[in-house]
């Protein structure tokens, strides 16, 4: 019973796996595929399969998932999801416990339909995190290996520290040992990494402390400086509900509605598409230079458009 529960198991996550992958199979196809009988395959995707997955079949009878599905929009992985719904099938005897097991399945496998709230995720970018150049990076930050790098054909040796994201492009943080700043090193322009028989001993909570008030890639280490800006009263509500930055810090509101409000940056660039996207509904007060900056740029756009 135990062998014959093994094949029957092992099937169903084949056939599960191939539909995920786009492989489309006829009843006899996977029959000949597995060695069995076309009525065994039809028992393992209308018993056992279908009140858990939704399949159907194309124009050419070959069984495939509903259009829009993918088991990549389900909360765990392809395996875990697979292996979660066969596993809770093994209890289909209970009729009231049925009702559970699909409740629970549905809310895995369609957690954004069953959801009351929509929350816009943002877009980022496809990091491949079975490279090899990523899973090097992921054991010498675990192992907290000083490690040399080829980034945009410099070399460079960096104690390794987090893969963060900023601007939903991913990089790496870490610190350049030739100069002792800390960095940031965009993945996807890392040529090779090669760990080195050296570790660092880093206190890992501060690092995690200047992430946490770190506001683009353009993080420049020991370098910051104060911009403080006038927020208009048609736009004050939405900076007195949140925080934008981190380091914000309303300095004054004026009877009118109107809010000054200061963010120590560390590059123009932590601030700058803040800054442009409520205009003009809001003004740069201090310092002059960056207030100089975006003017000349506007000025520039207009006259080029």
């Amino acid at each position: 019973m135990a062998r014959d529960y093994d094949s029957i198991l092992k099937r169903l996550i084949t056939i599960i796996t191939k539909l995920a992958n786009n492989e489309r199979y006829t009843t006899n196809e996977f029959a000949t595929e597995f060695g069995v009988s076309p009525r065994t395959i039809q028992k393992d995707i209308y018993e056992r399969l279908f009140e858990s997955f939704p399949i159907t079949k194309d124009s050419l009878g070959r069984f495939k998932f509903e259009d829009g599905f993918s088991l990549d929009k389900s909360m765990l992985d392809n395996q875990e999801m697979i292996l979660l719904s066969l596993s809770l099938n093994c209890f289909n005897e209970s009729k009231d416990f049925n009702k559970t097991t699909q409740s629970i399945l549905k809310k895995m496998l369609y957690p954004n339909f069953l959801n009351p709230y929509f929350i816009k995720k943002e877009q980022f970018e496809d990091l491949n995190i079975n490279s090899e150049i990523v899973k090097t990076i992921e054991d010498a930050i675990k192992t907290r290996s000083i490690s040399t790098i080829t980034c945009s054909n410099k070399v460079s040796d960096i104690e390794l520290y987090k893969i963060a994201s900023f601007d939903n492009f991913w990089y790496l943080f870490g610190k350049d040992i030739d100069d002792n700043k800390i960095k940031t090193f965009m993945l996807s322009n890392i040529e090779t990494i090669k760990p080195l028989d050296k570790k660092h001993n880093t206190n890992l909570k501060e690092i995690e402390s200047v992430l946490k008030n770190i506001h683009s890639a353009w993080f420049d280490d020991g370098e910051t400086f104060i911009v403080t800006i006038e927020v208009m009263p048609e736009i004050s509500q939405y900076f007195l509900k949140r925080n934008f930055l981190q380091s914000q810090k309303i300095v004054k509101k004026r009877s009118d509605g109107t809010l000054i409000i200061s963010f120590e940056v560390t590059h123009d660039e932590d601030i700058d598409n803040l800054i442009k996207s409520w205009l003009p509904h809001i003004k740069i007060l201090e310092p002059i230079r960056f207030r100089d900056q975006i003017k000349n740029e506007l000025e520039k756009y207009i006259e080029e458009y």
